[in-house]
């Protein structure tokens, strides 16, 4: 996940907000997407908005997001947001927010978009956002039910908002829900970001107990593990446009397999003492549907070469290189480019080993979803 903004003094804590909370929201999007483009906006009332915010001491302090097409975002850096009055208030007059791109993927869609229904944004297709610094006093964190209530000075409504009368989940099965936050005062909001992001095909679900930032027996061997870790996530990184989501556990990459399987997802892992790494994989192939290959990345490859060659779909390696090789070949145009990327990688790894790799045709074959009645039974 690359997240590249200038650093200016100015903006510093602003720009630390925006980076913890963006990745975060990103893992929590259902559908990828990347950042293409991220315009600091320079506005005139920025020193008045930290004034007012200082102020209030017992307070939170959010980067928030607002789904919208171009032509708003000149007219809210022209002036400011308007308050949501009328039929579309369904929570309390004010300004809406949300920390979810998925939601502002649909307001920031065009409006042929819309008018279409279509549930799932198309790959490559782009939107518009504004990343907003906000603040509110804690205890003015209103939940909001069926009654209205204006937030008052430092305050903040919040709702569970069920997304069906937008198309995007199927009504008779309401388990999606996005957060949404009304905020009345203009005051506690800074229009910060104008952000332009793209839908991406592919992402990776990197697993491996050495991301983890607690050591296990705190010795150097420990540290060293994970600093090289850490160095050949940051180099995978650069070979790809798409998002790299490193996992410390099984448990918690399954759930993000669980939550990003209609995208097609680049497993990798890696083994562990009790081959904890395979039953990682062989679970995310259920829930994707197929066996989809996988990289085991490893640190003894020679302890691997025995159960490797009756392992379905599946490459193993200890070099940077291969890692990186094997990532980049999904940057391929089409699926014939990657599979032709990846079983030329299968080749060499045999000839170099004098083993016979488990490979068979459906190792690409994700399920294609093309309606939303696929994903009603997630949790986010």
């Amino acid at each position: 996940m690359k997240v590249i903004i200038n650093k200016l003094v100015k903006y510093e804590y602003e720009i630390k907000l925006f980076n913890e909370e963006f990745l975060l929201a990103l893992k929590n999007s259902i559908f990828e997407f990347s950042l293409v483009s991220a315009v600091i906006i320079e506005r005139y009332d920025f020193e008045r908005f930290k004034q007012e915010r200082e102020k209030c001491p017992n307070r939170i302090d959010r980067f928030l997001f607002h789904g919208t097409s171009p032509y708003p975002i000149s007219c809210i850096l022209t002036s400011h947001f308007k308050k949501t009055s009328g039929k579309l208030c369904q929570h309390g007059q004010g300004v809406y927010l949300n920390d979810k791109i998925d939601y502002c993927w649909f307001y920031g869609n065009s409006e042929s978009n819309r008018a279409n229904k279509n549930k799932i944004p198309l790959k490559g297709e782009e939107f518009t956002m504004l990343g907003c610094s906000v603040y509110y006093d804690k205890n003015g964190f209103r939940r909001v039910n069926d009654n209205l209530y204006t937030p008052k000075k430092n305050e903040i409504n919040f709702a569970y908002t069920n997304p069906n009368l937008r198309g995007i989940i199927n009504p008779e099965k309401n388990k999606i829900f996005f957060n949404e936050y009304v905020i009345w005062d203009l005051n506690q909001i800074y229009p910060f970001l104008s952000m332009k992001l793209k839908r991406e095909e592919y992402c990776v679900i990197w697993r491996d107990i050495n991301f983890s930032t607690k050591q296990i027996n705190n010795n150097l061997k420990d540290e060293k593990i994970k600093n090289f870790l850490y160095n050949q996530l940051n180099n995978a990184e650069q070979y790809v446009n798409f998002n790299v989501y490193p996992c410390s556990s099984t448990e918690e990459a399954l759930k993000l397999v669980k939550r990003k399987k209609f995208n097609k997802i680049i497993l990798i892992s890696n083994v562990g003492y009790d081959y904890g790494g395979t039953k990682f994989i062989n679970e995310a192939r259920k829930i994707i549907g197929n066996n989809v290959v996988a990289l085991f990345f490893v640190y003894n490859i020679e302890r691997h070469l025995g159960w490797i060659t009756k392992y379905k779909n599946a490459l193993v390696t200890n070099e940077p290189s291969f890692l990186g090789r094997y990532i980049k070949c999904f940057n391929g145009i089409s699926s014939q480019d990657i599979m032709a990327g990846i079983c030329k990688l299968k080749e060499e790894f045999e000839q170099k080993y004098f083993i016979k790799l488990n490979f068979s045709l459906d190792f690409l074959n994700y399920p294609n979803y093309k309606d939303s009645g696929y994903y009603t039974d997630l949790y986010i």
